[in-house]
């Protein structure tokens, strides 16, 4: 029995410390019911997302590309043929001549229609700067958005958006400007998706590009997704 004023009842104290044990901690009370795992897409669902982004992708590299000096084609190419055929000079439009030689800007933008219904828009650039000796390095910064975007049974948008980057090289060959390979161009950020099951999840993929050959490795919501690109 506690007793005078001030003092903690330390007996009450006690009681509830070993209600709280036997009831939380694997005694014989009630145990915590276990986290429902979160939703996520099938293997089908996440290539299939997979898919509809490169295309988006190819979209916008292609038509930059085909933009500055390559005469346009229909649909889009693969990344490590339009990266092939990318020769930027003095004389490529979104290129600036300097005093050492040119600073570069090239546009990357497309709006792409999903197979089911929604689209995916594609913006960003290529910016760098090349020497008088035809040597240098640019940056590519894209963001993708897909927007209620439907593929194999779910619909998905930008969580807040998919993120790609990667730094191009570029050297003289026999007087002809062009990227060095091999590429890497590394993609990231979130999706959201639904109806069922619906949730967000995150992307974690990487595009290795040679100049004859591109693939696709990585994760998409927990899935390994691959192909060609």
């Amino acid at each position: 029995m506690c007793r005078g004023k001030g003092y903690v009842c330390a007996c009450g104290m006690l009681l509830f410390v070993a209600y709280l044990l036997l009831t939380g901690c694997g005694g014989s009370g009630m145990s915590m019911p276990a986290s429902p795992a979160s939703p996520t897409l099938s293997a089908a669902q996440a290539q299939s997302v997979t898919e509809q982004v490169l295309q988006a992708v190819q979209t916008a590299f292609t038509n930059a590309i085909t933009e500055t000096s390559q005469p346009a084609e229909e649909g889009h190419q693969s990344l490590s043929k339009s990266l092939a055929t990318f020769h930027p000079d003095a004389t490529t439009p979104g290129c600036t001549a300097t005093s050492t030689g040119q600073n570069c800007n090239f546009p990357l933008s497309s709006t792409v229609q999903c197979s089911s219904g929604g689209n995916i828009s594609v913006s960003g650039d290529i910016s760098g700067s090349l020497s008088n000796s035809g040597s240098g390095m640019a940056d590519a910064k894209i963001t993708v958005t897909p927007a209620n975007c439907a593929v194999s049974s779910v619909t998905f948008s930008g969580e807040p958006n998919i993120t790609l980057s990667s730094q191009f090289s570029f050297s003289d060959n026999n007087g002809q400007i062009g990227i060095v390979f091999p590429i890497a161009l590394s993609e990231g950020g979130g999706i959201s998706f639904g109806p069922n099951p619906s949730g967000t999840c995150q992307l974690d993929v990487t595009y290795s590009i040679n100049s004859g050959s591109c693939s696709v490795t990585g994760t998409v919501c927990g899935q390994s997704v691959n192909g060609n690109c």
